[in-house]
């Protein structure tokens, strides 16, 4: 009897685990529920990723430098941290931020790293110094600025870093569709249009109660907005004759060419 009741405790907690596992795997199954990811034509990332993407390209923009430092930086992120802005303590010795930048190697102080923009600064400065950065393998030019323990490892994540820069730059029209659930906090208008102006080089943002308009932006502001509407609370999206919403992504509508307009949650 003993040994019966052993084995169907044993079989009880089997099937406890197979179904926690499960749920795991499977993410949260309420009904409704949206997982929170962004896409980049074939590629996928959670939204997090695409914020921290628009805010690194967001100063390859900012210093006019070409598409190419978009890509490159991304790829470096994506290696070094899973495109993931990483406490200190949390990575390889005394690494640092979303490229994992070491206080000890001189690329600055713990808190200037765990600033993204400040952190894609660094790797700029760098990178610009490396000789034919712009058209060398992409693989050898970020080795040059990163020297990690194994250079090859860079390659895998040109594609889709490419795919993530065209998005952010706007090269690619509405190249960033993003989805989730119903913001629990929802930003301020100002403090959108704050945020916007610090990261991106565009025209001073005109506030209204639950909107930011951006007058002559382009895809790239668009881009940034979609790519930070999940952190921001922003319901909607609307450049160029299409609107993109977190519920339905992007679609035809009658949005002017003239101004990028982010509209709020509700």
């Amino acid at each position: 009897m003993r040994r019966l009741v052993g084995a169907l405790i044993v079989i009880a907690l089997a099937v406890t685990g197979l179904y926690i596992g499960g749920r795991a795997l499977l993410g949260d199954s309420k009904p409704g529920h949206v997982p929170a990811r962004c896409s980049f034509g074939t590629y996928s990332t959670d939204t997090g990723q695409a914020s921290v993407a628009a805010t690194m390209v967001g100063v390859v923009l900012q210093r006019g430098l070409p598409p190419r430092a978009a890509v490159l930086v991304i790829t470096a992120a994506w290696q070094e941290s899973k495109l993931r802005n990483v406490a200190a303590g949390s990575g390889d010795r005394d690494s640092v931020g979303v490229l994992q930048q070491r206080p000890s190697q001189g690329w600055g102080t713990e808190q200037e790293l765990a600033d993204v923009a400040i952190a894609t600064e660094r790797f700029l400065d760098a990178l610009v110094k490396v000789s034919g950065w712009e058209s060398e393998p992409a693989d050898e030019v970020i080795q040059a600025v990163q020297f990690s323990a194994d250079g090859n490892l860079y390659a895998q994540h040109e594609a889709k870093s490419t795919a993530m820069a065209n998005a952010l730059t706007g090269a690619s029209p509405a190249g960033v569709s993003c989805r989730f659930d119903a913001p629990e906090q929802v930003a301020t208008p100002t403090t959108v249009a704050d945020l916007l102006a610090r990261e991106l080089p565009v025209a001073a943002p005109a506030v209204a109660a639950s909107s930011v308009s951006v007058p002559g932006a382009t895809w790239a502001t668009a881009a940034w907005f979609v790519a930070n509407a999940d952190r921001l609370g922003i319901e909607s999206v609307a450049y160029s004759a299409r609107t993109w919403t977190r519920s339905d992504g992007w679609a035809d509508s009658h949005a002017a060419t003239t101004s990028v307009v982010a509209t709020m949650a509700g």
